[in-house]
């Protein structure tokens, strides 16, 4: 009976000292891992913007094999969250609550049902690379502040893995771009839509304006004489600035139109110029170092260019799997 008592001492004593070190520990924590990546802001903004992408540099993915991901319908908009279930790391739901474009990310994170915490993506583009922090920021429940110091360890730990697995898909991005060429664009026969949409919906949105423009000319008789182009007349390029492009998708054709147009379809003839071109090889999300190339190249040689450059795709990504292959002609008209 003595010794059993001198256990529940012991217990008692051992719960007490665990009690009263919670007073001495923060209740709040912050952990924050930086990483310098040699990509383009759009490539890094749009792998943490967009849950779909997450799996591309998600920490917890290759540690925990028993962990399943499920996503909201939108997946890079505020309000859009990421669920998990898991035979180790429990049940829990991101939500995307705040965004600056190319700026900052902000999400609330729920484990098990506990109190929730909060994390925040930051990036600041510099001449060839972005710069990301990651932190994560929240307040521990009493009895759990003495593992604090443990917490933050272990979520630094999770934080440099993810943002090395971040740099290294971002960086490994096939591109290659050929020499620049002037050369004279003959006259245009031209059809294309005009929409407005996110740089997450460039993809489908030109998909969409290709599917109506094809099938118009199908119906019509009518023989493009090139590839789909797309050409931005508004793009964003200001970390903060407003998520909205302006893109102009279509093809050129053989002969005139004089087929009246469904509302929607415009349809020009372009007069002849003479334009700066290379060809892009390589991933679509890479094709900024071949803009930067030619820009750089007209103001070594002091022409000047208009501001809505055309990307002709050349390559047919159905029938090329492989992006290292795709090949785009990028054209700036001169003036």
């Amino acid at each position: 009976m003595k010794f059993v008592k001198i256990i529940l001492y012991a217990l008692l004593g051992i719960l007490s000292l665990y009690l009263v070190a919670n007073f001495f520990f923060d209740r709040k924590f912050e952990v924050q891992t930086s990483i310098e990546i040699e990509s383009s802001p759009f490539i890094v903004y749009n792998q943490i913007n967009d849950f779909s992408n997450w799996e591309n540099w998600d920490p917890w993915l290759s540690t925990d094999t028993s962990i399943k991901m499920t996503h909201s319908e939108l997946t890079d908009m505020i309000g859009a969250s990421r669920k998990w279930e898991s035979d180790n790391s429990g049940s829990g739901v991101i939500e995307l609550t705040d965004v600056e474009f190319l700026k900052s990310l902000e999400y609330k994170i729920t484990i098990d049902g506990n109190p929730s915490f909060f994390a925040k993506f930051q990036l600041e583009p510099n001449d060839k690379s972005v710069k990301v922090s990651w932190e994560n920021y929240g307040e521990l429940p009493f009895l759990a502040r003495i593992f604090g110091p443990v917490i933050s360890k272990m979520m630094k730990a999770d934080h440099e893995k993810g943002l090395q697995l971040l740099k290294n898909y971002c960086e490994s991005i096939p591109s290659l771009t050929g020499d620049v060429s002037v050369k004279n664009w003959g006259g245009q026969n031209e059809i294309s839509i005009t929409k407005t949409c996110s740089t997450s919906r460039i993809s489908t949105t030109l998909s969409e304006s290709y599917n109506t423009i094809f099938i118009f000319l199908a119906e019509n008789g009518i023989m493009p004489s090139s590839s789909p182009f797309a050409q931005y007349i508004e793009f964003p390029n200001t970390p903060g600035e407003k998520d909205k492009v302006i893109l102009k998708s279509g093809t050129f054709i053989e002969i005139p139109i004089s087929t009246e147009l469904p509302a929607g379809l415009d349809y020009t003839q372009k007069a002849a110029s003479i334009t700066a071109q290379a060809i892009h090889r390589g991933d679509y999300r890479t094709i900024f170092k071949t803009h930067e190339k030619i820009r750089a190249f007209c103001e070594e040689n002091n022409y000047t260019f208009r501001p809505q450059p055309y990307e002709i795709y050349l390559t047919d990504p159905e029938l090329t799997t492989d992006p290292s292959s795709w090949e785009t002609l990028v054209v700036y008209e001169l003036e």
